[in-house]
């Protein structure tokens, strides 16, 4: 029979990893070499115009690109808090009525930057830096993401995965 102590030794919190690539400008130059990558891939293979260079050409620049891309990734670990640490935060930014009226018990504007600061433990965040992060840096899909991961963190199960096959 388990012990107290030996449910602590096994406890950790719900984690989740977001990988994001903050250099958006490298999206648009992926997109323009894979655009001339499907244009080339469909010319005849026997015709002059065939681009077998062009296409080696283009697969070494999207190579070197998705290395760039890669460098420029940062992955936010986002751990799930507490329960009565998590309903502290919620209770701090109540909700205000326009946010009750739209089914959330908290406050939009300032709950979910608090919560990011609250539970981004790699790379560590301050609620300023939380917000700067939020409002001036991610795209509105990368902070659907980050939101989703700190959501699930703290109000999901950890399941236990399916066996993997090879």
């Amino acid at each position: 029979m388990a012990t107290f102590e030996d449910v602590l030794a096994a406890a950790a919190p719900v984690t989740r990893t977001v990988p994001l690539c903050l250099a958006g400008d490298l999206q648009a130059e992926w997109e323009d070499l894979e655009r001339q990558r499907r244009e080339l891939a469909t010319r005849p293979a026997d015709s002059l115009a065939g681009g077998g260079g062009e296409l080696r050409e283009i697969a070494e620049r999207m190579n070197a690109l998705r290395e760039q891309m890669q460098a420029k990734t940062v992955v936010f670990r986002i751990q799930g808090l507490p329960k009565r640490r998590w309903s502290d935060l919620i209770a701090k930014h109540a909700p205000r009525e326009q946010d009750k009226a739209e089914g959330l018990d908290y406050n939009a504007d300032t709950f979910p930057v608090a919560a990011l600061a609250a539970c981004c433990v790699d790379p560590e965040l301050s609620e300023e830096q939380a917000a700067r992060l939020v409002d001036d840096i991610l795209t509105n899909g990368q902070w659907a993401l980050l939101w989703r991961a700190i959501l699930e963190a703290n109000n999901r199960a950890v399941d236990i995965p399916k066996s993997v096959s090879v």
